[in-house]
């Protein structure tokens, strides 16, 4: 797993590009697996062929074929995939968050805000939507003015942003707004809405200090602080109680090793052994009977 700083690392794909917006056409036939990614800008990726599968703050999500995401700039852990023989392939908008808030600002000189988004709110980590016949008609238009390599003027490419982002600011205003709303989060209840919500989905420590935005020594120093407990065990034995929920459910010790992360079937069974002083089988047999 590598840290990759975007949009700086893809020079070497095709684009439309000025100062401060790039217009990417990205694709790769064999994508690699999961990645570290810092957002130095604002992105819009729309998706033309396979799946992005993305972990932002506490939330993730898979994006597909006809979907796109707007993401704030910071970190994101993104795994993208081939879901044919096709390539991966999307469609990537870089820009500053500057340019989005002053587009807001002149677009609310006839648009007030909506009552409940005046309230102090913490930041979406991103959000998603579907692709319309006008922006897949959007969509073509720039794949095609990139593919010719044709010479651009920046106001132009400004123009086209500004255009996306009208269209946006139509279809998803609550979302649009809230997204790019100043974080009002207390640090010690976002680590732990972080580590909840991503604590069975199998990311490693320093998975998790990356959406915390901490290193991974900083990171290990407030999660005991908050918990009381180091990570490592913490997130262990949250993993067994729910292996022990499961088991109670009927669920398959198979199924369980392999939903949690562990390597084989018997490093589980000892793991869960050792908390509960019962093999998953017997424990199993016991509770059902």
């Amino acid at each position: 797993m590598i840290n990759i700083k975007v949009p700086e690392i893809l020079t070497n794909q095709q684009q439309l590009t000025t100062k401060d917006v790039s217009f990417v056409y990205y694709s790769e036939l064999t994508p690699v697996g999961r990645n570290l990614i810092t957002f130095n800008k604002c992105a819009i990726s729309f998706i033309l062929s396979g799946q992005k599968e993305l972990y932002r703050g506490a939330e993730c999500t898979f994006v597909g074929e006809q979907e796109a995401v707007v993401i704030p700039n910071g970190n994101a852990i993104i795994a993208e995939r081939k879901l044919n023989t096709e390539k991966y392939s999307s469609l990537v908008v870089f820009f500053p968050a500057q340019l989005v808030h002053a587009f807001i600002e002149k677009y609310l000189i006839n648009k007030p805000v909506p009552q409940h988004l005046n309230e102090a709110a913490e930041q979406d980590s991103f959000f998603k939507f579907q692709q319309t016949p006008y922006i897949a008609a959007y969509i073509n238009g720039l794949i095609q003015l990139i593919k010719k390599e044709v010479s651009v003027p920046s106001a132009l490419l400004i123009h086209k942003l500004e255009e996306l982002f009208l269209l946006l600011m139509e279809s998803f205003p609550a979302q649009l707004y809230q997204i790019f709303m100043p974080v009002i989060s207390d640090n010690a209840n976002r680590l732990r809405e972080i580590v909840e919500a991503n604590i069975l989905k199998n990311l490693s420590l320093t998975e998790l200090a990356f959406l915390a935005n901490r290193s991974l020594a900083t990171f290990k120093r407030d999660f005991e602080k908050e918990y009381q407990v180091s990570p490592g065990k913490y997130i262990r034995e949250r993993k067994l109680d729910a292996a022990q929920h499961q088991l109670k459910g009927g669920a398959s010790v198979h199924e369980i090793y392999l939903q949690l992360g562990y390597d084989n079937v018997s490093n589980f069974a000892a793991a869960f052994k050792k908390r509960f002083g019962l093999s998953p089988a017997i424990y199993q047999s016991e509770t059902q009977n």
